[in-house]
């Protein structure tokens, strides 16, 4: 039998105290998944706090980006999502928040790998999976499969404007590093003539991808596509004609040369090869699982587009690093805000971000500038005409207000 003598005695306790020194300097997060880990505290949500501020626009198109879509898209919505042991995680989108009180209460009390892979709620599938990855101590992407790319394609957006000033936004995109611009093609101006002022002011390799909205029929849009063609800044062409013409589709497909892109189509689409890449737009994290699963089985491209700030694009970038298929430039609009709320940004360089380390999303809300934030005013819209002016045709003059219920998109629809 060994005899306990005063050198290993005190030894013995030397040895307790650097343990339990060790132990008191642990990290809290790791203190509360071992807590967790013993089933003493599950980690379990208390609430969900929707917060809605208004950040400014860059003043270059701070009036035309208000005009066209205003406070809708202006304004943005951070969820703070929060727990038992502490731990907060961050959701965002653009707009105001959309959700009830009926929406968070089915979250209070459960447990956020209850809701991991949920085809509802983007927003605050950001914030689960933000708390998971921070409670695990990994990033998100660990959570979706193998990390593909380290960085990911982005592309810069807008709205159709006037050509000298779709000409700025060009100039902008490239200034801030983008190599892509999405817009929508709206039926008040000349594509023609924007896409003349823009490949003006481009730099080599700089492209423009052209949303038409699905809603025209072939035999208008066809002649506008083939001549677009002509042009080497034209890249690729979304939702050309309405979904309903397969035949329609096939033949765009044959006698166009760009890429032909689908977002309000049905996924089989896909699979019947009526289409070079396919958009997940604003997709919950389960049906962008399920599409980008649909899209390596048929080894067709795909782009992520979900609208809001940095935290937005970081969830984007979590996704789109472990999807192979996801290798379209992807659509976030955080450059379209002067400043953010969160803890640090993501700078474009040569068309793309960086997959960002750390814990959940890698990035995080900055409470105290998100206090700030909110302490500014909405802002509000003041009465203008719109001026339609066909060549050899008529003037007309309308109004718009794209605050008026279901009224944000109008601008984009002469029969709105």
């Amino acid at each position: 039998m060994k005899h306990l003598t005063r050198r290993t005695f005190c030894a013995g306790l030397a040895g307790t105290a650097w343990a339990w020194s060790l132990a008191k300097t642990s990290s809290l997060s790791a203190r509360l998944r071992w807590q967790a880990q013993q089933g003493r505290e599950k980690l379990t949500i208390r609430s969900i706090e929707p917060i809605v501020f208004y950040p400014p626009y860059h003043e270059y198109h701070r009036q035309t980006l208000f005009r066209y879509h205003g406070q809708g898209i202006q304004a943005r919505t951070v969820y703070r999502v929060s727990t038992n042991l502490g731990l907060t995680g961050y959701g965002e989108c653009w707009g105001k928040n959309s959700l009830t009180d009926a929406d968070f209460k089915q979250y209070a009390g459960t447990s956020p790998f209850d809701w991991m892979g949920q085809r509802k709620n983007l927003s605050i599938d950001m914030a689960i999976y933000d708390l998971i990855g921070k409670y695990l101590e990994i990033p998100a992407w660990k959570l979706l499969g193998p990390r593909i790319r380290k960085t990911i394609p982005v592309a810069f957006w807008t709205v159709s404007q006037t050509p000298h000033a779709m000409a700025e936004e060009v100039r902008q995109a490239a200034r801030a590093g983008y190599r892509w611009l999405k817009y929508h093609v709206d039926e008040v101006q000349n594509v023609i003539d924007q896409t003349q002022a823009m490949q003006a002011v481009a730099p080599p390799g700089f492209q423009i991808h052209y949303d038409f909205n699905a809603n025209a029929k072939l035999d208008a849009v066809l002649p506008v596509l083939k001549k677009l063609e002509t042009f080497s800044v034209a890249g690729r062409f979304e939702d050309p004609i309405v979904a309903t013409d397969r035949a329609g589709w096939r033949q765009i497909r044959q006698q166009i040369k760009r890429n032909i892109l689908g977002h309000h189509v049905p996924l089989d689409f896909i699979a019947a090869g009526l289409l070079d890449g396919y958009m997940a737009g604003h997709a919950p994290i389960g049906n962008a699982i399920k599409v980008a699963g649909l899209a390596e089985e048929t080894q067709v491209p795909l782009m992520l587009q979900q609208c809001g700030g940095t935290l937005n694009q970081a969830f984007l970038a979590q996704e789109a690093a472990v999807f192979p298929m996801a290798t379209i430039d992807h659509v976030n609009l955080c450059h379209l805000w002067k400043d953010d709320v969160t803890d640090k940004l993501m700078p474009v360089r040569s068309g793309h971000v960086d997959v960002p380390e750390g814990p959940g999303l890698g990035i995080s809300i900055d409470e105290e500038k998100l206090a700030d934030m909110t302490k500014r005013p909405p802002p509000t819209y003041q009465p203008f005409l719109v001026q339609i002016r066909y060549q050899d045709g008529p003037t007309i003059y309308c109004r718009h207000n794209p605050d008026l219920p279901g009224a944000t998109d109008n601008l984009r629809f002469l029969d709105r």
